[in-house]
């Protein structure tokens, strides 16, 4: 059976804005299927005081 791209190491990000405020949410698991790698690693990035940008996906894509 062949690895799907998919399951290799993704992540899951919400966001939302309201009037005055934003919210960006992601896990921070890095892993390789089932085994786990890190559990501190950034996926919201901070360009500049009102830019944030969060990837998601293969770390080799961001």
């Amino acid at each position: 059976m062949a690895v799907q791209i998919f399951q290799y190491n993704g992540t899951a990000l919400i966001a939302m804005v309201g009037k005055n405020c934003f919210a960006i949410a992601s896990d921070r698991r890095l892993g390789v299927q089932l085994q786990t790698i890190a559990t501190d690693f950034e996926r919201i990035h901070r360009v500049h005081d009102r830019l944030f940008i969060g990837l998601s996906g293969l770390v080799t894509d961001a």
